[in-house]
């Protein structure tokens, strides 16, 4: 995968939707119909699905100007092209009835605020799918750092980072892999789990926001200082309780 251009990541001015085009282009990116993904100024105000119907149909994704929330969508875009390809395609498999379904509430979640979770150790997700997080985040520590990584894949919580907060709380979306995964390069393993998660997404669409379980990001090793002490993780109005799945 190719790493993204200085033009979005270090530009003083705010990349048009043009560069944003360019730079899928570049990187092949397509919907699922093969047809190129590009990026055109408009905004989100169309009826029920027209906006996912404009990308499967067209591959054209409006875009507003000046606009975190759709900036971080195109680097998702680009990054993630499988995953956001597939989400398409299953907004697209809802229908378009203006009354939202559970199973469409379940893609807009995942899209929003999806957080991918790589691990190698069923053990490790067992407790943070039950919100064991001391054992998990204090106990199990070590094991997190060699065994688990953590991909955020929703636009709006790559914006949220811009304004970080203590609660700030992803929906995880699991995926297991082989120990050896690890000692790949970020690119290559965002390349592998973007086609694993493309394939897992359409295979078993997801039909519940509640299949997602919460994830406090501040509570990932390594985010933030604060959390390398064990009293970080005694604040329950963050970091709650087992939960009923």
């Amino acid at each position: 995968m190719l790493p993204l251009p200085g033009t979005l990541t270090t530009a003083s001015c705010w990349p048009d939707t043009t560069t944003l085009s360019r730079c899928a282009a570049e990187r092949g990116v397509v919907n699922t119909n093969g047809q190129a993904i590009h990026f055109e100024s408009g905004n989100h105000t169309n009826p029920a699905l027209a906006y996912e119907t404009a990308i499967y149909s067209l591959g054209t994704v409006a875009t507003r100007s000046h606009n975190w929330h759709d900036f971080f969508n195109a680097l998702v875009w680009l990054n993630w092209p499988n995953t956001k390809a597939a989400l398409n395609t299953l907004h697209i498999r809802t229908g378009g009835s203006s009354i939202r379904s559970r199973p469409r509430d379940a893609l807009t979640l995942l899209d929003e605020s999806g957080v991918v979770v790589a691990y190698s150790e069923p053990a490790l997700w067992n407790r943070l799918a039950h919100a064991d997080w001391h054992d998990l985040f204090v106990r199990q520590r070590a094991a997190v750092r060699a065994n688990m990584r953590f991909y955020l894949i929703g636009h709006a919580l790559h914006e949220k980072t811009l304004t970080p907060y203590p609660s700030m709380t992803g929906k995880c979306v699991p995926i297991l892999v082989p120990n050896e995964f690890f000692a790949r390069d970020t690119a290559q393993q965002r390349l592998q789990l973007d086609a694993m998660l493309a394939r897992q997404l359409l295979a078993t669409p997801p039909q519940t926001p509640a299949q997602f379980p919460p994830l406090p990001l501040l509570g990932i090793p390594g985010v933030t200082p604060a959390s390398e002490l064990p009293g970080f993780y005694a604040n329950t109005r963050i970091f709650r309780s087992m939960r009923v799945i």
